[in-house]
């Protein structure tokens, strides 16, 4: 028997199609003639009897009613329930959480008498029952159920559902979740083309109240005597009045110091503290809720939140500042005698103290060209045989006596091994082609901080222009510009009062009233305009309030160039000395100025210290970026399970390229004093980027320390890193106490699923067999075996009989 399909309506015998229309036109036409007259005043009765009459001829056809539904087994259903410790947050005045709603939805699912819902589903797809947490894992049963995961990892499981039935007929996917995905990474692009998922809502029920430590950021220097700013922004929820506390602990949970706000008050909070020691310091934030009197509200929906671990960084890499000087002056004196106060800095002088003099050609013996005076003496090393066409140079702070034997240096890797330069009064004539090619590199491609100094041999007056030195600066140097007349006074624009490095202090009064009290200067290397780009931090104004750049800043390539056109600038230092030892009964020492001692009563002289440490300030800016041989980051890779971080670390050599050839070792300590040996294994991304993996799923504190020795540098000593970082894998988890809603929904609307509340579940289960799936069968049945076709036939013709013996008609 053929079957013509008709869209889900087919015939099933088309040979009886003929017959049946010309046995429905003939009754059609026999019903109209003899009910003629009766179609004029009740046309009810005979329109009845015409539809039972064509109801009955189309059963004569056979028809069938045609539809698809998904094989009775053949498709896979995956059911996820989601056991992570958010679930435990309880929802209601009872301590019911959303665990306890998942948990019995799942109990009453596996029943089978009556059916669960499970069992059900069962019956008509291959079921697949999975748990997630911080993985994904395969279980043959739901019962019992712990919800005791410290991680969500939602995104990597759907991933790997996707991928483990990649060419499988997967229906869809059932999730039972709040939405809290720990791994989430703001895009679900990813997950576009896989089967339709299913999220189960469960209920949220009564509000309750919760205050969690929220976002913090952390801002801090790589110098150990600058202090570090955490800023907290606490969140609470369901929370309308009294105020929110935050306390900032030490890593031995020691109070350091505690700030509160109203919990309507949305500025966050700000901690400042110098930590004593170096490399990696914790501290630990702690929020609490109090009421209107104070007192500590202890009903919350979870504690899990109101705690969290901060790790900051604090460099003990000791930074190197090459400072060349034409002359000797009062700036190098107090630049160096304020960095001897810094532990991490340290700087390194190369000072002309005679110029170039003509060479004379001596009157000697034939061939001799070097002072007769000099004759007989040891002439092995030529350097020992004086020449009058070099500058006598001297050295400052060498670490040993082959640094800057040659004067300046000529190659890279003797000029890279510094973080910056300085250069004070000297002009574009002191430097080789080369070696100015070389300053270049070290700022573009090194990394390295350039400051240049005023003075009567700097910037326009030292013929930098069109040099490429010159192209660093900030500041143009092709135009000249009228110099001040007389002396000009400090101030600072407001890009200068934005940034911590050029302000001395915290309050704005009292940094206006520091100003005031600067001395006159005298030297000006003036500036007819600033580099597109550059930002002047702070200018200078005469009497006429004629205005000047003075200090000026600019990124270039991988470092940054600054030109402080005050040539004089050693005078703030020295008027704030004479002045103040005028006021002392007893002699200040030369320390007494520089760290800003009390006077004989035991009063702070915090101006004193004013110059010392604006020099401080301005060197630490110039190296705070400065690249090292090996840097060492740590990154969270939540797909690689509960805690799992990636560490990597670039190497580079004494030219500061990248050294692909290097053996790194990776040494990590964890919160309980275990130890782990990594080896670095090249990464795809980068040349000279080593990386490894470990999974620091105990929380707490964790430290590394790495060691690489690069093969093309075997004469150099081996690089050492350390750093460390926080773990806290169930922060995240526990960062909010609300169903994710639009998570959920934008996962389902993605797939082509649909959310569904956990009351509904089993209402949802019952109409699974009738949506699509990957296999599916099709089944029909006659339309004329069905009862009411026959009921509505004979109900048509029974109230035609009744209208009509109501009328009284036979």
């Amino acid at each position: 028997m053929s079957i013509t399909s008709l869209a889900s309506l087919t015939i099933g015998d088309p040979t009886w199609i003929l017959p049946a229309v010309a046995v429905a036109i003939f009754g059609v036409l026999l019903i109209l003639v003899l009910n003629r007259e009766r179609l004029a005043w009740s046309p009810l009765g005979p329109i009845l009897r015409i539809a039972g009459w064509l109801l009955l001829c189309i059963c004569l056809i056979n028809p069938l009613w045609s539809s698809s539904r998904p094989r009775s087994g053949a498709n896979v259903m995956a059911v996820v329930a989601d056991i992570s410790r958010s679930h435990l947050i309880t929802t209601g005045a009872k301590g019911e959480t959303r665990g306890d709603a998942f948990a019995a939805a799942l109990m009453n699912g596996e029943t089978t008498e009556p059916v669960g819902w499970l069992n059900q589903l069962g019956q008509d797809f291959a079921l697949r029952r999975y748990t997630v947490a911080d993985r994904l894992q395969q279980v043959d049963r739901f019962e019992p159920v712990e919800f005791n995961g410290t991680a969500s990892g939602l995104q990597t499981a759907l991933r790997q559902l996707k991928q483990r039935y990649e060419g499988q007929p997967l229906a869809g996917i059932i999730l039972l979740s709040d939405g809290i995905a720990t791994d989430a990474t703001g895009s679900l692009d990813e997950l576009a083309g896989m089967p339709p998922v299913f999220p189960i809502l469960p209920p949220e029920g009564a509000s309750q109240q919760d205050v969690a430590v929220g976002t913090y950021s952390v801002t801090q220097t790589a110098f150990d005597d600058a202090p570090v700013t955490i800023q907290v922004q606490p969140t609470t929820v369901n929370v309308t009045s009294g105020q929110v506390a935050v306390t900032l602990l030490d890593a031995a949970g020691t109070p350091i110091e505690t700030q509160s706000r109203a919990v309507t008050d949305p500025s966050p909070l700000k901690f400042r503290h110098r930590p004593k020691e170096a490399g990696t310091v914790f501290y630990r934030l702690k929020a609490a809720l109090k009421d209107a009197s104070g007192a500590d509200v202890t009903t919350e929906a979870t504690v899990a939140n109101n705690e969290q671990l901060v790790a900051v960084e604090r460099s003990t890499m000791l930074r190197r500042v090459l400072y060349v000087s034409g002359r000797p002056n009062w700036e190098f004196k107090f630049l160096r005698r304020a960095v001897e106060t810094d532990p991490q800095l340290q700087m390194v002088a190369l000072i002309r103290i005679a110029r170039k003099e003509a060479k004379f050609d001596f009157r000697g013996r034939e061939g001799e060209s070097s002072n007769s005076f000099f004759r007989g003496f040891d002439k092995i090393d030529s350097e020992t045989v004086e020449e009058y066409d070099e500058p006598v140079l001297v050295r400052v702070g060498i670490k040993d006596d082959e640094e800057l034997r040659g004067g300046f240096p000529e190659k890279p890797e003797d000029l890279f091994q510094y973080d910056a330069i300085i250069l004070d009064d000297l002009e574009a004539d002191f430097f080789l082609a080369d070696q100015m090619k070389l300053v270049y590199d070290f700022v573009s491609r090194r990394g390295g901080g350039l400051l240049m100094m005023g003075g009567q041999e700097s910037f326009r007056q030292g013929e930098f222009d069109r040099t490429p030195i010159g192209e660093m600066l900030p500041i143009d140097l092709s135009r000249d510009m009228k110099s001040p007349e007389s002396g000009v006074r400090l101030s600072l624009t407001r890009d200068g009062w934005l940034q911590p490095w050029v302000r001395l202090r915290s309050d704005e009064g009292a940094e206006g009233e520091r100003l005031k009290s600067m001395p006159d200067f005298l030297t000006l290397n003036t500036v007819a305009f600033v580099r597109p780009g550059a930002v002047v931090m702070a200018e200078v104004q005469d009497a006429d309030e004629n205005r000047w750049p003075a200090l000026v800043v600019q990124r270039f390539g991988k470092g940054r160039t600054a030109a402080l056109c005050v040539g004089d600038f050693w005078r703030w230092r020295l008027s704030n000395g004479l002045r103040k030892l005028r006021g002392l009964d007893v002699p200040a020492t030369d320390a007494d100025l520089d760290n800003g001692s009390a006077d004989p009563h035991g009063a702070p002289t915090e101006d004193l210290a004013d110059h010392a440490r604006a020099s401080r300030q301005m060197i630490r800016w110039l190296v705070a970026d400065v690249p090292k041989r090996m840097d060492v980051v740590v990154k969270e890779e939540p797909s690689l399970g509960t805690g799992s971080v990636k560490i990597t670390a670039f190497v580079r050599g004494t030219d500061f390229e990248a050294r692909e050839n290097a053996d790194v070792t990776f040494s990590v300590v964890g919160p309980d004093g275990q130890t782990f040996e990594l080896t670095g294994e090249p990464s795809d991304s980068a040349a000279g980027l080593f990386e490894t993996s470990i999974a620091a799923s105990q929380p707490g504190a964790w430290h590394v320390s790495v060691t690489a020795t690069a093969s093309d540098d075997a004469a150099s000593p081996p690089l050492f890193a350390a750093t460390g970082w926080a773990s806290q894998p169930d922060q995240k988890e526990m960062k909010s106490i609300q169903v994710d809603r639009q998570f959920l929904e934008q996962l389902a609307k993605l797939t082509g699923g649909r959310t569904v509340p956990l009351s509904d579940l089993e209402n949802f289960i019952r109409s699974l067999p009738q949506r699509s799936a990957p296999l599916v069968e099709t089944w029909s049945w006659p339309i004329w075996h069905s009862w009411w076709i026959f009921l509505v036939a004979i109900a048509c013709l029974a109230t035609d009989w009744t209208l009509r013996r109501r009328k009284g008609l036979p």
